[in-house]
């Protein structure tokens, strides 16, 4: 581990930074020598083929993941395992924490959930069957179900396809069915609005026939709000003369070499996104026989590793666990491994094949730990219309290593004007792990641009969208623009590019995307780099903005009409004065709903909850923060009214108003409840998250264990409960 390396060399950074600004400002276009794009020698060397050998060649990878000290030392393995031991003291390391199944030899998430082995037959659908699987598992995690969710692998397929029976699909890839495809490009499909669809609306055929554009005519039902690309570790090996290992040796994407220490960081990451987060995708070498451990009846195989780094990748794989012992002797004589220890993958030729339908592949194959994506969450279509210039998703990765921060933006046109039409969420796509804040104006300079979100905390490199603080949109137009602080010292960001004999080949630009290197205070269109050899002209920025509709809610009738004639307002006014005995009494059931409502600034009402109520709050001192003039009392959660004021709230007691209206009181972190947070609330809240089937929190104690009030239990919430422990 580098230690403290990041600040020594940041200084010198701003030094560079302010040289390039100076050059920046003062230049038409940014220097070719400042910015560059990653390209891995294999795409290089891939690139150089004519354009019929690349549409029969799959696209080696274009994206990569660097996981800088800052996040590597977080999952060291010298570093204490358990986040509870850190946090509370090594006198409750007895506690069960959520870092414990990490550390285990073994896990696979088929022991938690029905996976359900799948069949791709003649098909080439390997990627669709892959990336749709992580997301079903992610599902399945996040929801803590057993059974996943079944979701179309054809229409991911065919919508992203472009030639049909009847036409041309406009908004599909530049890809044929049974040509095969990418695991990015079905992660493009899955938060660009076209899926996933239900497997019901579409299901698997043992084909990949031309069909009717009607055909993929589907209701999308889920979009993927986030994904992760994991960090990348490529190989180098030494072998002996049947071609066993005898090293092997570890890089990041910029080549230089990993510690022992470091890969097995990253490995941890990727163990903790399987418990956590779901399966993952990445590539492997699938048809390359003599790596199987049975190379002359490959689907007869348990095991398989691949010692040469010059093949090509070819099949897409799901990863859904680990044995940290598996044997390296299970693997074929002639591409043995150095040491035990194999991810544990599911295939997609059904349980007739492999192991079952899976087969271990070793931590030191050469595609396995190379590219990974995994997807952190999902949701159902909240949203009514998506503004994007990234259709196809990011692609490729381009930035320069002279500074850490840098600002990007594009600008959208709306198609209509005249509705209610309200900015919620951003998508952007990070090429590195980084902080963000993101920004929105009627143009990218003007005097309306305001912050309207960040990150909470380091995002990892993938797709995240934001929800931001909801911003009403007017004009024709609107901009927004992302502020990106990196992790590891350097300004890279994601671009949707053109790249011949791909399913990008006929991607082009909408000239809305800039770049901004001073703050965001002047603006460079995109097209106006020069980076290698990439046509900047059909390149866009990663920005999605997610938008609804509000609904108009008609106003009352306040006699404002100015066509009104005096003598219509004369015939009212002598009722108006018997209603009303003078002018002060005319809002009066106005002025009685405003007292009569239940206001607080203390605490957070919703719908019938009083919630983040602090642990040992009397009942006195409640009742004291919350206002109204009707009358109040606070009941058991049984119905019966509690009198002691000098008792403490509990979750799950009731505020009665005298008008009927009830609202149940949640007390922050009180899960059992009794009012106080103690070892036993950690212990259930821990228990919940670690997605113990008989230990699922429901209703009140749910509420009560979302610490930061998100809707959503995760390790903020165990953090934060940890935290206000021992702040006691």
């Amino acid at each position: 581990m580098k230690k403290f390396k990041f600040q020594k060399e940041k200084i010198k950074t701003l030094a560079v930074a302010s040289t390039f600004l100076f050059s920046f400002i003062f230049s038409g276009k940014v220097f070719a020598s400042d910015f560059n794009v990653n390209l891995s020698e294999e795409y290089k060397k891939w690139n150089e083929l004519s354009i019929e050998e690349k549409e029969n060649t799959l696209m080696p990878q274009t994206n990569y993941s660097e996981a800088p000290d800052s996040i590597l030392s977080k999952y060291e393995l010298n570093a204490v395992p358990s986040l509870l031991n850190t946090l509370l003291g090594s006198e409750n390391n007895r506690l069960e924490n959520v870092s414990a199944v990490v550390n285990n030899s073994r896990y696979n998430l088929a022991d938690k959930m029905n996976m359900r082995v799948e069949h791709q037959g003649n098909t080439t659908e390997c990627w669709a069957f892959s990336t749709i699987k992580a997301m079903e598992t992610n599902i399945a995690l996040l929801s803590g179900n057993s059974e996943l969710e079944n979701f179309s692998e054809r229409h991911m397929d065919y919508a992203t396809s472009r030639t049909f029976l009847d036409g041309i699909n406009e908004k599909g890839f530049s890809r044929e069915v049974g040509r095969g495809g990418l695991p990015i490009s079905g992660l493009g499909y899955l938060s660009n609005g076209q899926g996933a669809v239900l497997e019901s609306d579409m299901p698997f055929e043992n084909n990949e026939q031309k069909v009717n554009l009607s055909e993929i005519d589907k209701r999308v039902d889920t979009i993927v709000t986030d994904y992760t690309i994991l960090p990348t570790i490529s190989k180098r090996y030494e072998k002996d003369a049947n071609g066993n290992t005898i090293s092997v040796s570890y890089y990041n994407a910029n080549g230089e070499e990993y510690t022992k220490d470091e890969v097995e960081s990253i490995r941890n990451i990727v163990k903790e996104h399987l418990v956590e987060k779901g399966a993952l995708v990445s590539m492997t070498g699938g048809n390359y026989a003599k790596y199987y451990s049975n190379p002359s009846s490959p689907f007869k195989s348990v095991a398989y590793h691949c010692n040469d780094n010059t093949i090509v990748r070819d099949h897409a794989i799901t990863i859904v666990g680990w044995d940290d012992n598996y044997s390296r002797d299970n693997f074929a004589e002639g591409a043995k491994p150095t040491s035990d220890g194999a991810y544990i993958v599911l295939n997609t030729y059904g349980t007739e094949s492999f192991d079952n339908g899976y087969i271990y592949i070793s931590y030191e194959d050469t595609f396995i730990e190379n590219e990974m994506y995994g997807i952190e969450s999902t949701s159902d279509v909240d949203y009514d219309k998506i503004y994007q210039h990234d259709y196809y998703g990011g692609v490729f990765q381009i930035g320069t290593t002279a500074m850490d921060t840098g600002y990007y933006g594009a600008t959208f046109e709306r198609e209509t004007i005249n509705e209610n039409e309200v900015l919620e969420s951003v998508g952007i796509t990070l090429a590195d792990y980084a902080k963000v804040e993101i920004f929105a104006g009627s143009t990218l300079v003007s005097d309306d641009v305001v912050k309207i979100g960040e990150s909470d905390g380091v995002l990892s490199p993938g797709y995240h969208r934001i929800k931001v603080d909801s911003k009403e949109l007017s004009g024709s137009e609107f901009a927004i623009y992302v502020k990106q602080t990196s992790e590891n010292g350097k300004f890279y960001f994601q671009v949707e590019a053109n790249a011949a004999g791909t399913a990008y080949a006929d991607v082009d630009s909408d000239n809305r995307s800039y770049i901004s290197m001073d703050g965001g205070k002047t603006w460079t269109n995109l097209a106006n780099f020069n980076v290698g050899n990439m046509d900047m002209n059909r390149a866009d920025v990663c920005i999605k903005a997610f938008t609804k509709i509000k609904e108009n809610v008609p106003g009352p009738d306040i006699g404002n009409n100015p066509s009104e004639d005096d003598d219509n307002k004369d015939d009212n006014k002598d009722d108006n004065d018997n209603k009303n005995d003078n002018d002060d009494n005319n809002n009066k059931p106005d002025e009685d709903n405003k007292k009569n409502e239940l206001t607080t600034e203390v605490y957070k009402i919703e719908n019938e909850y009083i919630m983040n109520i602090p642990e040992e709050t009397k009942i006195s001192t409640f009742l004291e923060n919350v206002k109204t003039d009707l009358d109040k009392k606070v009941m058991t959660e049984d119905g019966e009214e509690v009198l002691n004021n000098s008792f403490i709230v509990t979750t799950g007691m009731k505020l009665k108003l005298s008008d009927g209206k009830e609202y149940i009181l949640i007390v922050r972190g009180d899960i059992k409840p009794d009012g106080i947070v103690e070892l036993t609330d950690i212990s259930k809240l821990i228990l919940h998250y670690n997605e113990y089937k008989q230990f699922q929190l429901t209703g009140n104690a749910l509420k009560a264990a979302d610490m930061n009030l998100d809707g959503i239990i995760d390790l903020t919430d165990v953090s934060q409960m940890i935290v206000l422990y021992n702040s006691k």
